[in-house]
């Protein structure tokens, strides 16, 4: 399929959110469309889509011009896309969902289930995909999701597929995976827009590329005639990135502490949890997702209950306690899904910045709200953090992805909590954001913080973390000095067994 966009111009209120941007997009071609969060990319594929129909400009189709009531009618000329955020029914099954809106029919009517779960066995052979049809959407890791919405858009065999920050949820092997799967679809004369803040990934898989900045197409090159620091820089503008370091520092006492804990619901049965995070220091947990992570932090965070064991913060039991009093004894928390845990979409942005403190005296006199120092609070987070937003009084579900864990991490640092629990805290956000989430992080345990970090990005992690553990099956490793463990040695104890002593007597613990 060969796609053009001309011109296209959109504005929310007075924000000029894309300016007269024109791109081509041709078949047999893996076009990567890169730049910060803010950039126009979203929205510039929300107008290829459908999904956003108050535009000037022009959408051409195989030579032909085309209007879009709505994404079915995209859908029906060939265009399929897969949402950062996914658009799931939790209580729905994996097959149920993929079929959704485009259930095959038999005889009087009834849905022809078998038809469809054939159709869909087929492509999770043909993909390289492995998941269970039959398991509810609820049961599924953020990765598989991710993967059931890739499958969504193979099921309706769109002939260009857009895809929003794909892998940045998806293990190394499955976006091997992906990538194969991209470059099949691309021999067969389809036409792929990968929308990503990973240069690395465009290099390596991307035919073209294109970036934007403030809303307007800066360049649009094929890969071999540009290179990653030309990508880099022009994604920026100037270079915002300030060079990593961990400085050493002694770690103090402990301000987290978990003792055979034994947590209800866990994915696999796992060995009960010993655990300690100390005043400057940060501990990475590091695991392809579905291994537990996630019941582990809702049990720290005191959405899970626990059979036994206790976990203090800042030497307090709050085994039994609820999330309001764990944060008030010293606990924030970075989520993983923002939009499910991070942030009340329908809300402004100033009332998602201060809700965690709105009993203060900073923020309340009384009964009434302050609402001047709310604002000038949440102006001074949005300046900080580089937010991409109106003005403090904008929804929070007008901001992009990365706009939306820029806030939340803007939020939570600022409650100084001792104990930060930071679950992917880069994931969806652009270059000049990771690096200045990474120094914030740093800065906090500098200052004395004591941070836990769960990432699936071991980059992330070795970068970071003065010691690092890994989760597989339910079972964390022993704890390994970050200096003294390689990315390889990591990424083999990831599949494989905690338990497993043989192997990891071969490499150096703290």
């Amino acid at each position: 399929m060969f796609a053009q966009l001309h011109d296209i111009s959109v504005n929310f209120g007075e924000v000029r959110a894309l300016d007269s941007v024109s791109l081509d997009i041709s078949p047999n071609q893996i076009h990567a469309v890169v730049g910060e969060n803010g950039a126009g990319k979203s929205t510039l594929m929300s107008v290829l889509f459908g999904l956003n129909v108050n535009y000037g400009g022009q959408i051409f189709i195989n030579d032909t011009r085309k209007t879009w009531a709505t994404p079915s009618d995209a859908i029906k000329a060939g265009i399929g896309m897969v949402h950062q955020h996914f658009m799931l029914i939790e209580s729905m099954t994996v097959l149920e969902n993929i079929i959704l809106g485009s259930e095959p029919n038999k005889y009087l009517g009834f849905l022809d289930f078998q038809l469809a779960e054939k159709k869909i066995s087929n492509l999770l052979e043909t993909y390289n995909f492995s998941i269970n049809l039959h398991q509810t959407v609820d049961k599924l890791s953020v990765g598989q999701r991710q993967m059931v919405e890739i499958l969504k858009t193979l099921y309706r065999s769109a002939e260009l597929i857009i895809l929003d920050e794909p892998t940045a949820v998806l293990t190394p092997a499955e976006r091997l995976d992906l990538f194969n799967s991209l470059q099949d679809f691309k021999n067969a004369g389809k036409s792929i827009i990968l929308i990503t803040h990973k240069i690395d990934e465009v290099i390596a898989n991307a035919d073209h590329v294109s970036v934007m900045r403030a809303g307007q197409l800066i360049s649009s090159l094929p890969i071999d005639g540009t290179s990653q620091t030309q990508i880099s820089e022009e994604i920026v503008g100037v270079s915002k990135t300030k060079s990593i370091s961990r400085k050493k520092i002694k770690a103090g006492s402990v301000k987290l502490n978990l003792s055979n804990l034994d947590i209800l619901g866990m994915p696999q049965i796992g060995n009960a949890f010993n655990l300690e995070v100390k005043a400057s220091e940060i501990v990475g947990i590091a695991g392809v997702a579905g291994n537990g992570q996630s019941e582990l932090i809702e049990a720290i965070i005191g959405l899970r209950s626990s059979k036994s064991g206790f976990i203090e913060i800042c030497s307090r039991d709050v085994t039994g306690a609820d999330i309001s009093t764990r944060r008030d004894v010293g606990l924030c928390y970075i989520p993983e899904d923002r939009q499910k845990r991070g942030l009340a979409l329908g809300a402004q942005l100033s009332e998602n910045a201060s809700i965690s403190s709105l009993v203060s005296k900073a923020f309340s006199k009384g009964p009434f709200l302050r609402k001047t120092k709310i604002r000038n609070f949440t102006e001074g987070l949005i300046k900080k953090f580089d937010v991409k937003a109106s003005s403090p009084s904008a929804l929070a579900s007008s901001l992009s992805g990365g706009n939306k864990q820029k806030l939340i991490i803007a939020r939570e640092l600022s409650l100084e909590s001792d104990v930060i629990i930071a679950e992917n805290p880069t994931w969806g956000v652009d270059l000049g954001a990771i690096n200045q989430i990474h120094h914030e992080l740093l800065s906090m345990r500098e200052n004395g913080h004591a941070i836990l970090l769960v990432s699936s990005d071991l980059d992330e992690i070795l970068t970071l973390s003065d010691r690092v553990l890994v989760m597989f099956e339910s079972e964390l490793s022993q704890s390994f000095c970050t200096e003294k463990v390689t990315r390889e040695e990591l990424g083999k104890l990831m599949l494989m067994k905690a338990s497993d002593k043989k192997e990891q007597k071969k490499i150096n613990t703290a």
